[in-house]
């Protein structure tokens, strides 16, 4: 939604830009400013996305290493009954 408004900002500026009747050099400056910001926008935009895309990894990694560790809890009650259950039988001779 983020990267959609800037596009359409970017997309205004640079219109807004080309409607304007400077001097040639003014003009190809103006250019340049827009697009160096522009530029800039969608570089921040890109940071955001990384950032989040970062923070959804970390949260995911967290999760997935209770749900190990809930296993590993879970395995070594098995391991347990099942020792006890052993332990409990009669030994044959």
């Amino acid at each position: 939604m983020r990267l959609r408004i800037a596009v359409i900002a970017g997309l205004v500026v640079v219109g807004l830009a080309a409607c304007d009747r400077n001097t040639p050099q003014e003009s190809q400056r103006e250019r340049d400013q827009t697009r160096d910001q522009t530029s800039d926008e969608r570089m921040r935009q890109a940071g955001r996305s990384a950032y989040d895309a970062a923070q959804k990894a970390q949260d995911a990694a967290q999760e997935l290493s209770r749900q190990v560790e809930r296993a590993g809890k879970e395995a070594r009650q098995g391991w347990d009954d099942a020792k006890r259950e052993h332990d409990q039988q009669p030994k044959k001779q």
